[in-house]
């Protein structure tokens, strides 16, 4: 039997590979660098944990949680396999002596102890045998990726110390430009790499908005028990605040429940993760610092609770949902203020690069909440995959029946108005104009000289906004952050169909009438109808 799989079998239980594993084993044990980007659940773990027992040599494991080392050291550990840890929590001083002279197979490292520990350390455990540096959630290297650590940049400094050692990337969640980024970051001498698919088809993808306060959390916590007798549910929030008050709401309803943010000491989290890991809590209410790494298959509900700042980020989190394959569903909510609040967390970076990639993430994580098109296929496009189907059949977008309504007009009004305003201004600007606003701005500017002032008053600013914004996911309106503001202009496909208008003519435009523009346009013929009823009373 081949080594690889002998090692597969004998220390993990497994008959065969999933697809790209023993691919990248082979190149690990030919001593070549290697990228791998895989989704979450599809077994990177194993191709840095393998090849140690293969070639009998230590494999270094660079992992950004101690958390997380010490439950894969514990796991590894149950299966026999010789592992540890360095970082800043291991009480055991003698650990370090005994991983320099090689008495580990697999020894896990925080960033910071990696580029700390002395060189001799090095040196020595190379004499021994260093199969592999393995550095796991490798997008924290890039500057352009989501979850940036300025004590994964440091990384590079070890190339030149372990220059024939093979370097291993690991992530699930990394763009085309990030992927470039971290092989040089690295410093990996021509790289194999390999991106496997993002597609998790079991998972149902869901937006809505909603309204932030009580009335609303007590209305989706009135739905968790429904979900859990099929499994559990981690609910993440932007705010320590929405945790504890969620939290809260949760075990009122006689749900156990569990809860997890920055502010918790240590100890706390710790006995938190684990209580919901073996099932002894049913539902987690956590911020983002919960999850990476979590080995927990019968997840059956994510729920993000405001917008999450990137898609990257919102991908990996809700991936850990169905990691069994048994149909799970991933909802967002969102509000409208969600989507200006990260523009002031940019404006605070000092890195340039880190300001556009914090801007333009917010930017597509709002298009992905506002999109009328399949999410899934938003989803994939984003990290390159093509999905060939223009609907996946699993998403709301996808199975929602919608309504429809040509709204050649009211988008002619908003794209000439925004055409006008010459990228200078936001959306709120050309709404104000087309509803006839005379604010101090609108005047100095003399855009209440325009033909397009106040021929948008029949409807309300809610409804204009809802509009904008679906012009923009649809690709008519393009929207771009300028410091801390964002400003709209008309996009490539916005200029062809304003070509094609004239003032007494538009050609249709169909739009789905889906998320704020549906609210708004019930909202809008409710409306109507009272104004109708009160003058057919006067």
């Amino acid at each position: 039997m081949d080594a690889t799989l002998s090692v597969l079998k004998d220390y993990f239980g497994f008959m065969s590979f999933r697809p790209y594993q023993q691919e990248v084993i082979e190149k690990i044990i030919e001593k070549r660098d290697r990228l791998v980007v895989m989704a979450t659940g599809s077994g990177k773990s194993l191709c840095y944990q393998v090849p140690p027992l293969v070639v009998k040599k230590t494999g270094i494991v660079v992992s950004p949680l101690i958390s997380l080392m010490q439950d894969q050291v514990m796991a590894l550990k149950q299966r026999g396999i010789k592992a540890e840890y360095l970082s800043s929590a291991q009480k055991d001083y003698t650990i370090q002596g005994k991983a320099e002279h090689g008495q580990f197979d697999i020894l896990f490292m925080s960033p910071e102890k990696a580029c700390t520990i002395p060189t001799s350390f090095w040196s020595n455990l190379l004499k021994e045998g260093i199969s592999l540096f393995a550095v796991d959630e490798a997008h924290c290297i890039s500057e352009w990726g989501h979850d940036f650590r300025v004590e994964y940049k440091q990384l590079d400094k070890l190339r030149g110390v372990l220059l024939d050692v093979p370097y291993v990337g690991l992530t699930a969640t990394a763009t085309e430009k990030v992927r470039f980024d971290i092989t040089n970051s690295l410093k990996m001498n021509n790289p194999y790499i390999v991106v496997g698919s993002f597609d998790r088809p079991n998972l149902f993808y869901g937006v809505k908005q909603f309204n932030r306060g009580k009335y609303f959390i007590d209305e989706l916590v009135e739905e968790i028990p429904k979900e859990v007798a099929n499994g559990s549910t981690i609910i993440y929030c932007t705010t320590i605040k929405d945790v504890e008050q969620i939290y809260k709401s949760v075990m009122n309803v006689g749900i156990n429940a569990g809860m997890y943010h920055g502010q918790m000491d240590g100890k706390s989290r710790e006995e938190s993760h684990r209580l919901f890991v073996r099932d002894e809590k049913q539902v987690m209410v956590a911020t983002i610092a919960f999850g990476m790494g979590i080995d927990k298959p019968n997840i059956r509900k994510v729920i993000h609770y405001g917008c999450p700042k990137n898609l990257e980020s919102y991908y990996q989190e809700s991936g850990r949902c169905g990691r069994d394959g048994i149909a799970s569903a991933c909802w967002l909510y969102y509000t409208r203020s969600d989507f200006s609040k990260g523009d002031y967390y940019a404006a605070d970076l000092k890195s340039e690069n880190q300001k556009k990639t914090v801007t333009e993430s917010l930017l597509e994580a709002q298009r992905y909440c506002l999109t009328a098109t399949c999410r899934r296929k938003f989803l994939l496009e984003h990290f390159g995959e093509k999905f060939a189907a223009d609907r996946c059949g699993n998403c709301d977008n996808c199975t929602v029946l919608r309504q429809h309504r040509d709204m050649s007009k009211e988008a002619f009004l908003l794209l000439a108005c925004i055409h006008s305003c010459k990228g200078r201004w936001g959306l709120n600007m050309s709404i104000d104009i087309l509803r006839g606003s005379r604010a101090k701005k609108i005047m100095e500017a003399q855009y209440d000289k325009l033909p397009l002032h106040g021929l948008g008053k029949a409807y309300q600013a809610n409804w204009w906004k809802a509009l904008g914004h679906q012009l923009i996911s649809l690709c008519y309106l393009k929207e771009f952050v300028t410091d801390v503001y964002r400003n709209v202009s008309v996009s490539s496909k916005g200029e062809q169909f304003l070509a094609s208008c004239r003032p007494d003519y538009q050609p249709p435009l169909v739009l789905p009438l889906v998320g704020e523009l549906a609210e708004e346009e019930t909202r809008s013929a409710e409306e109507f109808k009272i104004l109708a009823a009160s003058e057919s009373e006067g």
